[in-house]
């Protein structure tokens, strides 16, 4: 007896493409935070750091500013109330938890990955803007990468054409990794702050697109 090949719906495709996609974002992490743990990433994290603090010039700085300021919690906030009201105003309740579940979950992973890794704020080096909380993982990396991703997925959905979708999440991509950047220069962050942030926020944004993705939306 021949068995017939398995055929998956739309939607578990779907399904099954972001949920792939987020695992392997959320390993990422894993493997970066277990490194962490065995003390594999302090000198690479240290090399990398010596390196950045060496091309401070005052204009960069300025710069640097106002980029990390894209992850801070009040930018992040506004713009999240901002897209909120937008999907509202379109009648899309789906997408508007979507947006909603996101930034509270960015919030809580932020919260409890710092506080049960607790890694110092970088030390022997300057500042360039004040932080109290610890530095592992770079909050603005993760509150970054979970926002703009999820805004793009939920953007996508409006747009025509492949290539216009390609520029969006490119355009996601460039800001959370230029917010990434910013925490380093600043002497705030170590880069696998950054790069576990942005997973982690990845995976988190990706998780609620596949969980998302199997609701059904008005046409």
């Amino acid at each position: 007896m021949q068995l017939s090949p398995l055929r998956l719906s739309a939607h578990e495709k779907r399904l099954s493409l972001w949920l792939g996609a987020a695992s392997l974002s959320f390993g990422i992490f894993v493997k970066i935070t277990s490194e962490l743990l065995e003390n594999e990433v302090h000198s690479l994290d240290s090399s990398i750091l010596a390196a950045v603090v060496q091309i401070r010039r005052p204009w960069l700085t300025g710069v640097a500013v106002d980029l990390t300021a894209l992850g801070s919690i009040t930018l992040v906030t506004l713009i999240s109330v901002g897209a909120l009201c937008i999907l509202l105003s379109l009648k899309d309740s789906v997408a508007a938890w979507q947006l909603l579940l996101n930034s509270l979950g960015a919030g809580i992973w932020t919260h409890l990955t710092k506080n049960v890794i607790e890694r110092t704020r970088p030390e022997g080096i300057t500042h360039l803007v004040q932080v109290s909380s610890f530095s592992y993982p770079s909050g603005h990396s993760l509150a970054s990468a979970s926002l703009y991703l999820t805004i793009a997925i939920l953007a996508a959905r409006h747009l025509p054409t492949a290539q216009g979708r390609v520029v969006l999440f490119g355009l996601a991509v460039a800001v959370t990794s230029l917010v990434g950047m910013s925490r380093v220069y600043l002497g705030v962050h170590y880069a696998s702050d950054v790069a576990s942030g942005a997973s982690l926020g990845i995976a988190w944004a990706l998780l609620l697109a596949g969980s998302f993705s199997m609701i059904e939306r008005p046409v």
